[in-house]
C-alpha cells in the first residue's frame, strides 16, 4: 500500500498535455485547516494528502507544518499504517513537537483492536513496531513528563493489539516523576502478570494519586457481587457447565481482591476518603473493599453510603454500604 502511493505521488504532475492530473492541498492549506480548528475541513485536507505524505511532513517540514500534519494523522482510516514513524517523532529535541507525536501516538493506538486490526488487514509487525518504539520513548528520562505519559496512555491503548513488554512498565512504576508512575500503573490494565508490582505500588508509593491509580488497575474489574460458581453437572456422561468469559474474568478480579495483604487494603480504605484522588478511581477501587471485607472495610462502605459526592454513595451502597 505505502509503495503504491509513492508511486502514485511520483507520477503527479508528469501527466502529458491534456491528461487529468490530480492537486494535492497545499502545505500552507494544511496549516490553516489546523489552525482554524474545522476538524472537517481538516479531515478533508487530510484525505487528499494521504497518511504517508503526511508522516513524511510531520518529520521534514517546518515546525508549523509537523504540527498540522501530527493533527491531521489520526483523522485518517490508515493512520495505524506510519504509526511507528510518529512514535519516534516523540523523541525529537522540539518539545511541541515530541508532544504532539506523542499525542498522536496515543490517539492512533486508542483506534485499534482486535476487531479492527482484523477488518483493516494491518500486518502485525506494525504495532508490533510501534510498541518497542513507545517503550523506549517513555523510558527516556530525558523527555518531559508529558511525552512520556502520552507514549505509555499509546502503549496501554496498544496492548489488545500488540505484544508489550510489561517488565519495562513495571520498571516505571519506580520512576522518579509521579506523573511517569501513575501512567505507567494505567498502562498495565489487564497485565495478569504485573499485579505483584501493582500491589506494591498501592501499598507504597509516597503520592496518593500514583496508588490509587494502581488501585483502579487493580480493582476495576471487580463486580459489585460475588459472581456464582456454576453447579456441577449431574450424571458422568455430561460435560461441565463452562463458565463464560465474563464470569471467569470477575472470578479472578475477586481472587486477586481478596489476596490484597493488609497494607494494600489499609492503602484502599484511605484513598477511598481522600478528596484529592480522581472520583474515577475512587469509584474504581471500592471494588476490592467489599472482597473479604473487614469490619473496617464495612464501616467504610457505610461511612461512604451515607455522604456525597452521589456517585460514590451509589457505588458504595451497590457494594453493600447501608
Amino acid at each position: 500500500m505505502i509503495a503504491a502511493f509513492f508511486a502514485a505521488v511520483a507520477v503527479v504532475g508528469l501527466a502529458p498535455a491534456g491528461a487529468i492530473t490530480v492537486k494535492l492541498p497545499t502545505l500552507g492549506q494544511l496549516e490553516q485547516a489546523a489552525r482554524s480548528g474545522d476538524a472537517v475541513e481538516l479531515e478533508r485536507v487530510a484525505a487528499r494528502l494521504g497518511v504517508v505524505r503526511l508522516a513524511r511532513i510531520a518529520s521534514r517540514g517546518t515546525r508549523a507544518e509537523r504540527l498540522a500534519a501530527l493533527r491531521a494523522i489520526p483523522l485518517e482510516d490508515d493512520a495505524w499504517a506510519v504509526l511507528p514513524e510518529v512514535a519516534q517523532l516523540g523523541g525529537g529535541a522540539d518539545f511541541e513537537v515530541a508532544e504532539a507525536a506523542a499525542t498522536c501516538a496515543r490517539k492512533i493506538a486508542e483506534g485499534l483492536s482486535p476487531e479492527v486490526a482484523d477488518a483493516r488487514e494491518i500486518p502485525r509487525d506494525v504495532p508490533e513496531k510501534a510498541a518497542r518504539e513507545l517503550s523506549a520513548l517513555a523510558a527516556r528520562a530525558e523527555l518531559a513528563p508529558s511525552v512520556r505519559v502520552a507514549a505509555l496512555a499509546a502503549l496501554g491503548a496498544l496492548g489488545t493489539v500488540a505484544p508489550v513488554d510489561i517488565a519495562a512498565l513495571e520498571k516505571l512504576l519506580s520512576d522518579e516523576e509521579p506523573q511517569v508512575r501513575r501512567a505507567a500503573a494505567e498502562s498495565l490494565d489487564g497485565a495478569s502478570a504485573a499485579e505483584p508490582a501493582l500491589e506494591k505500588t498501592l501499598a507504597a508509593d509516597p503520592v496518593a494519586t500514583v496508588a490509587a491509580a494502581a488501585a483502579a488497575t487493580l480493582c476495576r474489574d471487580v463486580p459489585p457481587a460475588p459472581v456464582a460458581v456454576p453447579p456441577p453437572a449431574k450424571g458422568k456422561t455430561k460435560k461441565p457447565v463452562a463458565s463464560s468469559m465474563p464470569d471467569t474474568l470477575a472470578r479472578a478480579a475477586e481472587a486477586r481482591a481478596a489476596s490484597l495483604a493488609p497494607a494494600a487494603r489499609a492503602r484502599l480504605r484511605a484513598l477511598a476518603t481522600d478528596g484529592k484522588v480522581p472520583l474515577a478511581d475512587r469509584l474504581d477501587l471500592l471494588g476490592c473493599v467489599r472482597v473479604a471485607a473487614q469490619p473496617a472495610d464495612q464501616q467504610l462502605l457505610d461511612k461512604l453510603a451515607r455522604r456525597p459526592p452521589e456517585s460514590l454513595r451509589r457505588r458504595a451502597r451497590s457494594l453493600g454500604g447501608r
